[in-house]
């Protein structure tokens, strides 16, 4: 049984905002993850003891020990953990808890909690937590009692076996003369009322969504899960937007830690990448405040993984799922696959041939081999030790399929709780289509009322992706008033994509000609993360508050053999026949050659954060001062090699299309040595640019300083200024090329206002400055360019760091425990922001600093159960969220004058920024049947993805209705079932542009619905 621990009497009145078990905080990241709920770690603040009354909340819930069943492929797990379960957890429960204080939400130290009537208790720890273990099934009346706050009387709360009751306590200061506060205690159903009581005592504005609301919304990753969030949206499947800003302009974080990115080509972390088994909530942070990273406008986004759990939990989970357009399909385009592609990575399959690998070796050209038997051995060396597939294949696709199992317990060690939990993830997908479409458009006359086709292809395209995720985390705490913990995370990502593309090309080839373009890509990513944090209390130091954090976090992508192949055709017909006429004109200004390419990309982040929190008081009124600082370095390695093909005495039109007769070994390097001199046919050449390899170092290095203190009894000021300096450089391995660098040292200020219109209603106001810096790629001195009619981008080593001013208003109304009305509205002001621009006519794209922008808005959030409404209505909750945003940027003047004559405007809206994004849903949550139910729409308004040379249109991602409905069962007390459907209204992917009226389509291609099967199991 849980024994009583005194609490210190000198230990100050309340700790830092925390959550419930059902919680997740707003700030860095998670503490400790039950079965079904999640709690997190919050940056700690340090509370006045003198508040005025505020209605004590006392939040319970049960989360029960399942029994063990066979379940599938998971039966095995089941039967090994059934030992588990001690004879002592099955015959007693547990009562565990959280004490705040009732109007900040700050966490209490040394609060003591016993059973009435008894000597059985327990004190809370550093994190206002508290656990009685070893209680005997009955219902029980509990008595927290803590130095300067009014005791509390919690009744009726109910103990089963080998079961955990779950209790969140609201004290009240004794400045409020009320005496003892005898509340209920009451069931908490819905982890996302936690998540709302956490936002409503936040210091900035914040959205999150937990677990519970990724598994309703059936988010596989991070990415999918942020479409449910107010204001973001994704782009490009992995890339997060928040209030139309995404990129340089928001910034992402891993347990409070920088994500580094394993973009080449931007400074934007890949949100698909994170499996939302992995995850307890996602927070994203909207107005800047001084202990954040200063390199935002847009939103902060906060990826938290699992911590450990009160006591042991497992849950394993497996699922398959059915795509109408691409699974069992045998148009999939698909190529050679090595014997580890099904996790993730490449075996060496497509590794660079070994006798090339030293990016110094010197390839001999066929003129000067022509008569040399040492250099002819060495060309024919070279160029037969490619592998010859350099085409996509029809294939069949499989279903797609998902697994995950996680583990953790709490023990005791040396007497103290030691948590840990390890998780793991597996899926394996297929995507495509067989018949989409890709095309480019000009304007060439302004008086036209049509625009040119450069080139109009068919296109077909199929990706097998593989992906799994390690999870594991050790927190122990020595004293309640100390606590470390280490967190590492692993993921792996491999795609493989074929793609096949044919059509006209009359921007550089007759009408008559079909041009066509194949490509074989195999994509690994990597993310692996080392985290050790501590929070420490000094009681004896006034109070003091210490928290910090240290990391290394690495990303890789890897791009081995990437392999691109034109040809084109004309068709010849005769009088009972027609046949068709290959080449690929390798001689001509419009052919490229075949191409084979290696890109390695690698990022390490090491990065520390110190925050010490100091409370004080003057008279009735306390508050906090809170200083620190934190460091962040960042070294990135790109490597490109390059190959291309000659055909020599080859000509393609002699294998009538056959690619593979092309390069088959009889035709690559030395084919004829009978006539006194060598004769080659396909050899391999370097394509290598020294200035596409480069080396780039970033190092940002802060302190700052804040204080949050009330003002009036309901205006609560948290202000206070960061200082940032930064050392960007960026170096190419072409000596020719001068380097990038920026050096600066920038002030931001922060101004927050929140006031208190009610106990459960706040307004906020807040003036802000933050920066964005330049990405890498942005000012590595390089070019690389696109295939079929791509531009040639280049970096531009002058570019300047970016400063943004934010205001920010919101009005937020928490009418009951998981409900929310909220009304938001925001400006900002960009001084020299980085676009991407045109230099030229003939496709020369680089990045610019443009004299100015802004971006504007407003949010509607609504989150309600219907039991409010109609009683009957009891398990139903409706929630709805709507972002209007509106962007300007100044269009430079060059790019202007390559559109003279057309009527083109001097503005322009950011790059992926949607004028309106909305979601709607309707949850059903029936515990009496195990029964469950989600439905969500969601919709975004058209969004720029690409800015266009002269006078033709910009083109834009078109909006896209998504339907989801999910439909689970509880089985058996221990399993669930869950049918869900995506993409319900068959919603298709469509890029346009318009000119005068007419919508000219240059990408399209089906999504289809997928139907997915899953059975979870959970003890």
């Amino acid at each position: 049984m849980g024994r009583l621990v005194s609490a210190p009497k000198s230990v100050c009145a309340g700790l830092a905002l925390a959550s419930s078990p059902f919680n997740a905080a707003p700030e860095p990241s998670p503490r400790f993850m039950v079965a079904g709920s999640v709690r997190v770690q919050p940056v700690l603040r340090f509370a006045e003891t003198t508040r005025p009354l505020h209605p004590t909340m006392i939040h319970l819930f049960r989360t029960p020990v399942r029994g063990l069943l066979p379940l599938l492929l998971l039966g095995l797990t089941a039967v090994l953990t059934a030992g588990l379960t001690t004879p002592a957890r099955a015959q007693t429960g547990t009562i565990a808890g959280l004490v705040v204080d009732g109007e900040t939400g700050e966490t209490l130290i040394g609060v003591n909690v016993i059973i009435e009537g008894t000597t059985i208790g327990a004190a809370t720890d550093l994190d206002g937590a508290f656990t009685i273990a070893e209680v005997a099934p009955g219902t029980y009346t509990l008595q927290a009692s803590y130095i300067g706050y009014n005791p509390v009387t919690i009744t009726g709360v109910a103990v089963r076996a080998g079961e955990t009751t779950r209790l969140e306590i609201a004290m009240t200061s004794e400045a409020v003369e009320v005496g003892e506060v005898v509340v209920e205690a009451r069931l908490v159903q819905n982890t996302e009322a936690a998540l709302l009581n956490q936002r409503q005592k936040a210091a900035a504005v914040k959205d999150a969504i937990s677990a519970e609301a990724m598994s309703q919304a059936g988010s596989g990753n991070a990415a999918e899960a942020m479409t449910k969030v107010t204001g973001a949206s994704v782009v490009g499947g992995k890339y997060v937007y928040v209030r139309g800003l995404g990129g340089r302009y928001s910034t992402a974080q891993l347990n409070g830690t920088s994500m580094p990115s394993a973009d080449p080509d931007q400074n934007a972390a890949q949100f698909d990448l994170f499996p939302t088994n992995l995850l307890d909530n996602i927070v994203a942070t909207k107005t800047f405040t001084p202990d954040q990273p200063g390199s935002f406008s847009g939103g902060s986004v906060n990826v938290n993984t699992k911590t450990f759990p009160d006591g042991f939990t497992l849950k394993a989970s497996a699922s398959s799922a059915f795509n109408t357009v691409v699974s069992r399909s045998d148009r999939f385009m698909t190529g050679p696959a090595s014997g580890t592609d099904w996790l993730g990575f490449d075996d060496g399959l497509r590794e660079i041939p070994a006798p090339l690998r030293d990016p110094d070796v010197v390839i001999p050209r066929p003129t000067q081999a022509r008569r040399n038997p040492e250099l002819a051995a060495q060309l024919d060396a070279f160029s037969r030790s490619f592998n010859s597939v350099m085409v996509p294949r029809m294939g069949t696709a499989g279903l797609n399929q998902s697994y995950a199992l996680s583990a953790g317990n709490r023990v005791s060690f040396l007497g103290r709780p030691l948590g840990f939990v390890a998780s793991g993830t597996y899926s394996q997908g297929y995507s495509g289509y067989d018949d989409g479409r890709t095309a480019q458009y000009a304007a060439v006359d302004p008086g036209a009322d049509s625009l040119n086709a450069d080139f109009v292809f068919t296109d077909m395209s199929g990706m097998h992706s593989a992906n799994w995720g390690l999870l594991g985390t050790l927190a122990y705490q020595p004293h309640p008033y100390h606590e470390v913990s280490l967190n590492v995370l692993r993921t792996q990502d491999g795609e493989a994509l074929g793609r096949y593309q044919y059509g006209p090309y009359p921007k550089n080839f007759a009408p008559t000609v079909t041009y066509e373009t194949y490509v074989l890509q195999y994509t690994e990513r990597r993310v692996q993360s080392y985290q050790a944090r501590g929070e420490h209390a000094l009681p004896a130091l006034a109070g003091l508050r210490i928290d910090w954090n240290a990391a290394r976090t690495g990303t890789t992508q890897q791009e081995p053999d990437l392999r691109f192949f034109f040809d084109q055709y004309v068709t010849v017909t005769r009088a009972d026949s027609s046949f068709r006429v290959y080449n690929i004109n390798l001689g001509s200004s419009n052919a490229t050659p075949p191409t084979r390419l290696w890109r390695d990309l690698q990022e390490e982040n090491t990065e520390g954060n110190l925050n010490l929190t100091i409370p004080m008081r003057r008279g009735a009124r306390s508050g906090q001062i809170k200083v620190g600082g934190s460091y962040l370095y960042k070294d990135r390695t790109f490597r490109e090699r390059k190959f291309d093909y000659e055909d020599n005495a080859l000509e393609f039109a002699q294998f009538f299309g056959d690619i593979d007769a092309y390069f088959a070994p009889e035709n690559v390097g030395i084919i004829d040595s009978t006539s006194g001199r060598y004769i080659f046919g396909n050899t391999i050449r370097e394509g290598t640019r020294p200035a596409n390899n480069y080396d780039g170092t970033q190092e940002v290095a802060a302190a700052y300083g804040m204080i949050e203190w009330p003002l009036l009894r309901t205006l609560r000021l948290v202000g206070g200024v960061r200082y940032e300096t930064t050392n960007m450089e960026i170096v190419s391995r072409d000596s020719t090329k001068a380097p990038g660098r920026i050096e600066e040292g920038d002030v931001l200020p922060s101004v927050n206002l929140i006031y208190a219109l009610s106990p459960n209603a706040n307004l906020r106001l807040s003036a802000t400055r933050t920066l964005a810096r330049p990405t890498f790629r942005e000012i590595a001195p390089f070019t690389s360019f696109s295939f079929a009619g791509g531009p040639e981008l280049s970096g531009n080593p002058e570019l300047e760091r970016t400063l943004i001013t934010n205001y920010d208003l919101r009005w937020e109304w928490f009418m009951r425990p998981g409900e929310v009305l909220a009304v938001s509205g925001f400006y900002k002001y960009f001084q020299q922001p980085i676009e991407r621009v045109f230099v030229s006519n003939n496709n020369q794209v680089t990045y610019v600093n443009v004299p100015a922008a802004t971006v504007y808005g407003v949010e509607f959030e609504a989150r309600k159960a219907l039991d409010g409404l109609v009683p009957a209505l009891r398990d139903l909750v409706f929630y709805t969220n709507l972002a209007l945003i509106a962007s300007e940027v100044d269009v430079p003047e060059r790019e202007l004058e390559f559109a003279e004559g057309f009527d083109i405007a001097p503005t322009r809206p950011f790059q992926g920024q949607s004028p309106y994004v909305v979601n709607v849903g309707l949850t059903y949550d029936n515990p009496r049947t195990g029964t469950a139910a989600s439905l969500s729409y969601n919709r975004f308004g058209e969004r720029l993805t690409a800015v266009t040379l002269g006078g033709a249109p910009n083109i834009f991602e078109q909006p896209r209705n998504d339907l989801y409905l999910s439909v689970s069962q509880r089985l058996f007390d221990a399993f669930e079932l869950r049918l869900s459907v995506d993409n319900l209204l068959g919603a298709d992917f469509v890029e346009q542009q318009e000119y005068k009226g007419t919508a000219f389509e240059t990408r399209r291609y089906e999504y289809g619905r997928s139907f997915k099967l899953s059975l979870s199991y959970e003890l």
